[in-house]
């Protein structure tokens, strides 16, 4: 068996080529930028004021308080003065243009205006600049203002409309078939018989696929027999990536790497020291990708996290696609038999003086009730046999990480 460390690093050595695709700006979200995208105009693309008040010469507010006549309105969308004499000031609104030859804004709170609308006071010096935002400030035209390898959110969206781009590059999505194997499941709708499970790894993994903006072709349960995953494996020759669930060990019926390798994969790995998630099989033919990941459900939630994602991620641009990672004080003992990493259902929070890991009690790696539970996973290294509580401890926090904080 190798590492988990090793492991990865075979997976990230044998990923294929990244591939692009234009979409819309309504489908953009989510999407990694395969190109840097540079602003062609000036913004703002006028002097604004960044106030409601009024445009002024600065230095015809160094006597104040001072009276001036009022030469118009500028107000956002509305047009108004163009230009602005000495001795003189403009209304102006936030968001609006400020007038040529004015260099200031004095707030509205600072002035006064006579009763017959016609002059405004200045209660209050104001200097040269203050309250305006000069043209070109945020982005001047030309200027690169969304980088390759950007993630596309909400702020990016706003900055793709700015400057009126209705379509961008982006690095493509890999296709995906997702595939369970086993004659002891039947499908969540069905009455499952004696010996029978209803099938839930592929609802987790189309959980966690989602969780990275892909949707999966399930191609349902491969029954026991060759020729019956034989021919799943030839629905699935077209995606990119093959996710299979069960039949990797070493029983009578598990074929899954003899049919890999008939189908003209080459298995790079098959097994890995870790718990769960050890009979795991990565295999590769020409730009297709084959992950074989085993049938007991936290097993195969663990092995997806800790090879799947990685290389999913990287294929769809993003840089670090790893689940974020915790230090933190263990709440209790803990022991293993040493020999494989371990990720162990546990549950994380932010304390006054840190981080605390409590480790959750389960019934091993078909117990997903139990690790349903969990917000994250304790890391229990390949070389030790117990950690004491309030050691410190490492922990990966699950992809819903977030969310089940935010609901409780």
């Amino acid at each position: 068996m190798i590492s988990v460390e090793q492991a990865v690093e075979i997976v990230l050595g044998n990923l294929p080529a990244r591939g692009t695709e234009r979409v819309s700006i309504q489908s953009v979200q989510g999407r990694v930028l395969a190109a840097d995208l540079t602003a062609n105009c000036d913004v703002p693309p006028f002097n604004r004021s960044a106030m409601d008040g009024y445009a002024v010469c600065a230095a015809d507010t160094v006597g104040a308080p001072v009276s001036l006549e009022i030469a118009g309105e500028s107000r956002a969308g509305g047009g108004g003065a163009a230009t602005l004499r000495p001795g003189r000031a403009v209304s102006v609104m936030t968001g609006a243009p400020v007038p040529a030859d004015a260099d200031a804004v004095q707030v509205i709170e600072q002035t006064k205006r006579s009763d017959d609308g016609c002059r405004v006071t200045v209660l209050k010096p104001v200097h040269t600049g203050e309250n305006i935002v000069p043209r070109g400030s945020e982005a001047a035209s030309g200027e690169i203002v969304l980088e390759a390898g950007r993630l596309a959110g909400p702020s990016e969206l706003a900055v793709l409309a700015t400057f009126g781009y209705e379509s961008v590059m982006v690095w493509r999505r890999p296709s995906v078939a997702l595939l369970t194997t086993g004659d002891e499941l039947v499908e969540v709708h069905e009455e499952p018989h004696f010996g029978q499970i209803r099938n839930s790894n592929a609802h987790s993994l189309r959980g966690q696929l989602r969780l990275m903006g892909i949707e999966a072709d399930y191609l349902g349960i491969a029954r026991d027999d060759k020729q019956n995953l034989r021919d799943r494996m030839a629905q699935a020759s077209a995606r990119d990536v093959t996710i299979l669930t069960g039949g990797v060990s070493m029983g009578e019926y598990d074929f899954v790497k003899e049919v890999l390798h008939e189908v003209g994969f080459k298995i790079l790995f098959a097994g890995v020291a870790m718990r769960p998630g050890k009979p795991t099989v990565f295999a590769r033919r020409g730009d297709r990708l084959a992950f074989g990941l085993p049938g007991n459900p936290v097993s195969t939630f663990i092995a997806f996290e800790n090879f799947v994602r990685p290389a999913l991620g990287r294929l769809c641009g993003i840089a670090r696609p790893e689940l974020p990672r915790i230090h933190g004080a263990l709440t209790r003992d803990m022991k293993q038999s040493p020999g494989r990493t371990a990720y162990l259902p546990a549950q994380v929070r932010m304390a006054q003086v840190g981080w605390e890991i409590e480790p959750l009690r389960w019934r091993g790696s078909a117990d997903i009730i139990g690790f349903a539970r969990a917000n994250a996973a304790v890391i229990f290294p390949a070389d030790r046999d117990s950690m004491k509580g309030g050691e410190t401890a490492e922990a990966l926090l699950l992809p819903d990480y977030f969310q089940r904080s935010q609901a409780r």
